[in-house]
């Protein structure tokens, strides 16, 4: 599904783990291919990634098995993003099981929990081997 194939210089774009940003550059459409990024968009904290028609980011190592983690702004009900900061800190070992489990969220540069899996493993592994063990909670049940 090719979700940003009408996608424009300046369209308002929210990440999953990045937050807010804005489109910056979009390939012209007589020079795009299947599976190539496109767009990019650069992010209030400076961050800029590239993306498919799909929605795939840049940063994605298997850009065939990656979920998408962006929408358009005005896609997100802000109301129900789940920004509650944990009073209890979980222990390197524990975060590392729930990981293997895929039972771990963090809370990404956005500023809601989101899956671990759906955040850029490099984010993921620098939290945990710098000691960021408050950036992590078990997934709450569904």
């Amino acid at each position: 599904m090719t979700r940003f194939t009408d996608i424009k210089l300046g369209d308002e774009i929210y990440s999953v783990v990045f937050g807010l940003g804005k489109v910056v550059f979009v390939l012209a459409k007589s020079l795009r291919l299947d599976g190539y990024y496109v767009f990019e968009v650069e992010y209030e904290n400076g961050q800029r990634t590239h993306y498919t028609e799909d929605g795939r980011p840049g940063w994605c190592k298997d850009i065939n098995n990656c979920t998408k983690t962006i929408h358009y702004k005005h896609e997100i009900d802000f109301d129900v993003l789940d920004t509650k900061v944990k009073k209890k800190i979980l222990k390197k070992h524990k975060i590392d099981k729930l990981r293997d489990n895929d039972k771990l969220e963090m809370m990404s540069p956005a500023g809601g929990w989101i899956d671990a899996n759906l955040m850029p493993d490099m984010m993921v592994d620098n939290a945990i081997n710098n000691g960021k063990y408050h950036l992590f909670r078990k997934m709450k049940s569904k």
